[in-house]
């Protein structure tokens, strides 16, 4: 918050800035914001209907979601100067329209979940190849059909091509 927006000089005020977190967070990110010396309120129970009356009553300059949307009743219920979406994308989950037009900066996490999803593409070939889904399918139902499920091609020296190293390929 304070590297990306220097959000400190722009307001003015002095004073300690005060981060509403909205969604569960680790504790190092929370500690880490407090040494900053930011006053942090941690709810990671506020459920969409009440979002907006919790940044009223915390006077949050600083909301952190991750999967809440941000509506125009939310971003004018208080004094929000940033919106930061613990994810990737934020599109889907702010009103980029109101928040331009009160000045609220929106800010989102890039690569944040890049290796998770690269594992999940790797386990995801491994289930192909292997057929997990109808392994475990048959099992359920008691069955066991060996003969289909040893016939795995495997991966071992097999070339995996990548389109785009972005934060997920590289």
């Amino acid at each position: 918050i304070q590297r990306d927006h220097n959000l400190r000089e722009k307001g003015g005020g002095g004073g300690t800035m005060r981060v509403l977190i909205a969604n569960v967070l680790a504790e190092t990110g929370i500690s880490d914001l407090r040494a900053d010396g930011f006053d942090v309120i941690y709810r990671p129970e506020i459920t969409q209907e009440s979002l907006a009356d919790a940044v009223t009553q915390a006077s949050a300059e600083v909301l952190v979601v991750r999967g809440a949307v941000v509506n125009r009743k939310v971003l004018e219920s208080g004094s929000l100067r940033l919106v930061v979406v613990a994810g990737v994308g934020y599109y889907n989950y702010v009103d980029l329209h109101v928040a331009s037009a009160r000045g609220v900066y929106v800010a989102n996490c890039p690569g944040m979940n890049a290796a998770a999803v690269a594992e999940l593409a790797f386990g995801l070939m491994l289930a192909l190849d292997r057929r997990i889904p109808e392994n475990v399918a048959d099992l359920r139902r008691r069955q066991w059909n060996r003969g289909a499920y040893i016939r795995a091609r495997g991966l071992y020296g097999r070339t995996l091509g990548l389109v785009g190293l972005g934060h997920i390929g590289r």
